[in-house]
């Protein structure tokens, strides 16, 4: 509507100067009619002037607008000129672009102020950056954490650490890095999540940083205490009976204070005596084989990881049990249809979790009905998986937590350091173990490799 009066005002000017500038060429042409020739020049000259303060005016509010907009001042407002319905028209179209602009700018605040408080109530730290290291944000738990009241350059951070810029500059997005650092003369366990994006036409990396030091001090805590509690058991396991034997054949030797001669004694003390001497070498024996198997936990040889056929690997273990489990009347099945199957590892380190897995199969489907174990290997998008199927006892959910645990073990002449070992030699591939059992219907261990 305003820009319809504007265009009908210039069209009124234009007009009114046409016509006037016809007439007076008409009657320049008539000598007789000065005086109206004059009045006509004057009002041409006037109807110019008028038409120039018009449009002069126009431009005048135009800036006046656009220096508003440009120097975010919301407050600006244009007069309401009551005899001059065209620019009061104008006016209002412009105070009601004004008045929209200002509820923009309250809401874009409001926004603003929003994401502030959200960024700076999260927990972790939260710094965004562009190429050159200048801080675009930062929030309030970074500061924190890094003992800082600001930070426009990633520079600054030198005064934490001196290697703290460069790490961060260059950082890979969508990387998750662990960082050990010396924070206000205390060690910190810091873990470090980047992300990259364009903002206006400029490469933006956003990275959070959290402080695990806590959670992994407590966990580092109850693992101590699940192993402590797991040696005790075990070296109380053997030294009980070896104090009680030792104890009866002192009273045997010695009854009334005073050690008997071994002619005194009679057939079946003599036969008692050493009864419980092999008692006692045995659990000395097995305590020493205990010990030995935590010295020797994590002293796994050297790694040397190649490419690997994996059917003839997994030939090679079904071979292996194959004969025990004929005699056990276990149904072993090897399932690798793709035979051109490789993967980067170490054949003898996995050969030896294989043979682990499989031998705990043997046992949890030996009191079993159902006798079945499957080994296998597939293929996947992401990885490939090795797994050991049986239709054993299960393991239950109190246990499951701690099958991993050195030591622990539920059978009673193992050492429970083979899932451990396991779960280590997976470690040193990248990969992982991944368990699911039902107690009285069997287990499945799968050994990943890759980002499954």
């Amino acid at each position: 509507m305003v820009f319809s009066r504007f265009i009908w005002s210039i069209l009124a000017f234009v007009a009114a100067i046409v016509g006037t500038s016809i007439l007076l060429g008409i009657y320049m042409q008539k000598p007789e009619f000065p005086i109206t020739v004059s009045m006509l020049v004057v009002a041409l000259i006037l109807e110019t002037i008028a038409m120039i303060i018009f449009l002069t005016r126009i431009r005048r509010d135009l800036l006046k607008l656009i220096n508003a907009m440009s120097n975010n001042d919301p407050t600006m407002q244009f007069s309401r000129v009551g005899h001059d319905p065209y620019f009061s028209a104008i006016h209002k179209g412009f105070n009601a672009l004004i008045r929209d602009f200002r509820l923009v700018r309250l809401d874009r605040e409001a926004e603003q102020r929003f994401f502030e408080e959200t960024v700076n109530h999260v927990q972790f730290g939260l710094v965004a950056f562009n190429g050159t290291g200048e801080v675009k944000m930062v929030n309030q738990a970074f500061l924190e954490l890094f003992r800082l009241e600001k930070i426009v350059l990633l520079d600054d951070l030198e005064l934490v650490s001196a290697d703290l810029p460069d790490f961060l500059k260059n950082f890979s997005p969508g990387k998750e890095t662990l960082k050990k650092m010396e924070l206000s003369g205390h060690s910190h366990h810091l873990i470090f999540l980047s992300s990259g994006f364009i903002l206006k036409n400029e490469e933006i990396t956003l990275v959070s940083v959290r402080d695990i030091s806590r959670e992994m001090d407590q966990n580092e805590l109850e693992a101590w205490q699940k192993l402590l509690r797991v040696l005790r058991h075990e070296i109380l396991n053997s030294i009980s009976p070896i104090k009680l034997i030792a104890g009866n054949l002192s009273e045997r030797l010695q009854p009334e204070g005073e050690l008997l001669a071994l002619d005194q004694l009679k057939e079946d003390e003599i036969e008692d005596i050493k009864t419980g001497l092999d008692t006692i070498h045995r659990r000395a024996s097995g305590l020493s084989v205990f010990l030995d198997a935590y010295t020797n936990l994590y002293r796994t040889p050297e790694f040397k990881p190649e490419q690997t056929a994996v059917q003839p690997l997994l030939q090679r273990i079904f071979s292996l049990f194959k004969k025990q489990a004929e005699q056990q009347e276990t149904s072993l099945e090897l399932d690798c249809p793709d035979t051109l199957l490789h993967v980067m590892l170490d054949a003898k380190m996995i050969e030896q979790v294989l043979i682990n897995l499989v031998k705990n199969a043997m046992e949890a489907v030996k009191i079993q009905t159902t006798r079945s174990i499957t080994l296998s290997a597939t293929k996947t998008r992401k990885g490939t998986i090795f797994a050991v199927t049986d239709t054993g006892t299960g393991i239950s959910k109190d246990h499951m937590e701690s099958i991993f645990m050195p030591f622990f073990s539920t059978k009673e002449a193992g050492t429970g350091i083979g899932l451990s070992f396991s779960q280590h030699v997976m470690q040193l591939h990248h990969g992982f173990i991944r368990v699911s059992s039902t107690q009285g219907k069997g287990s499945v261990f799968q050994l990943v490799f890759g980002n499954e």
